[in-house]
């Protein structure tokens, strides 16, 4: 989805169909001798639903809700593979070795800023600043290939792995693999307040830490409170009774029924915004929220579709990976 701060955009990459709440195994194999691989990492888009192949390539996993995010298939040296929300129970995967090459020296000049200067710019941006921002560490920082561009005030990130994220404050590690990250700027500048856009596409896998798993519960319930997902959740149960969103239209409270017209599809909710509107939990905490298209959707986890489908500013807006929670959070098993 899009979320804006002095505009920041999020994407997680999503391929969109109908999936049913099944149980779905499969073998993973090398496309080019057709062996099954051993300890390839499996998991839904987003969330800690996953698990690792054994011996024979053989993974199962058992998904909580009807989702339309996508299975990742990830193994080391190997590209990673997509398979699409689908009905099949049993599906066969082969990934392809990625190419050796040797690694490529690229001269840019005298650079503006060093690596350490990009690297806080970039985690402020990626992980945040709130407290789960702040406790947040990247385990493998050497992974990222960081570069400025002074003709465009364009701070431009590259990761050949997934970025590994220890966030001890809601006691989760992040495997994000990134496919693009970009930050513009105003000026010549990376201070904060010169931000223009943030800007990050890739999937996620959520490892939830299996120790002291209680003291994280309060502070993942106070990040989940008031977020995105808390709200897109809202939507598609048209509960809000019991929450506490309220929503106005240029300034004058409106019903959320009739401004956010929910259809229901095979378990997948088809929402049409008839305006842009703003938002407000327990009467603070105010975003704003618009749509590209017509309608999208959201799934069970809670999961809009198309992933640029909102644009989202103001305190959801402020989001970053260091409040990120897992699209499974809070679900039923």
């Amino acid at each position: 989805m899009y979320i804006l701060r002095n505009t920041l955009v999020i994407l997680s990459i999503l391929v969109y169909s109908t999936l049913h709440a099944q149980t779905i195994s499969g073998i993973v194999y090398d496309s080019k001798t057709l062996q099954p691989l051993l300890g390839a990492a499996v998991y839904y888009e987003g969330t800690t639903i996953g698990g690792i192949t054994d011996e024979k390539g053989q993974f199962r996993l058992y998904p909580k809700k009807n989702s339309t995010s996508q299975i990742i298939v990830s193994y080391l040296g190997y590209e990673d593979a997509v398979i699409p929300p689908t009905d099949q129970k049993f599906v066969k995967v082969y990934l392809t070795p990625q190419p050796e090459s040797l690694s490529e020296v690229v001269l840019r000049g005298n650079p503006l800023f060093s690596r350490a200067q990009l690297l806080k710019a970039f985690k402020r941006e990626f992980l945040g600043v709130t407290r789960g921002g702040q406790a947040c560490k990247i385990l493998n920082e050497e992974v990222l290939d960081l570069y400025y561009d002074p003709d465009t005030y364009e701070m431009i990130v590259h990761a050949d792995e997934s970025i590994r994220i220890q966030n001890p404050y809601l006691g989760y590690e992040i495997r994000f693999k990134m496919y693009d990250c970009t930050i513009r700027y105003f000026s010549k500048s990376i201070a904060p307040l010169d931000v223009k856009q943030s800007y990050y596409a890739g999937t996620s896998f959520f490892i939830d830490q299996k120790e002291g798993k209680s003291k994280y519960a309060k502070r993942r319930r106070e990040v989940y409170e008031g977020s995105s997902l808390h709200f897109l959740r809202t939507v598609a149960t048209a509960q809000w009774e019991l929450e506490a969103f309220d929503v106005y239209k240029k300034g004058f409270p409106v019903d959320p029924i009739t401004h956010m017209i929910v259809t229901d599809t095979l378990g997948i909710k088809k929402v049409r915004l008839t305006d842009a509107l703003s938002v407000t939990y327990k009467k603070r905490r105010q975003s704003y929220i618009e749509t590209r298209y017509d309608y999208y959707t959201i799934d069970g986890f809670g999961n809009a579709y198309p992933p640029d489908a909102l644009i989202f500013s103001g305190e959801m807006g402020d989001q970053r990976m260091g409040d990120a929670l897992p699209l499974d959070y809070g679900l039923s098993e």
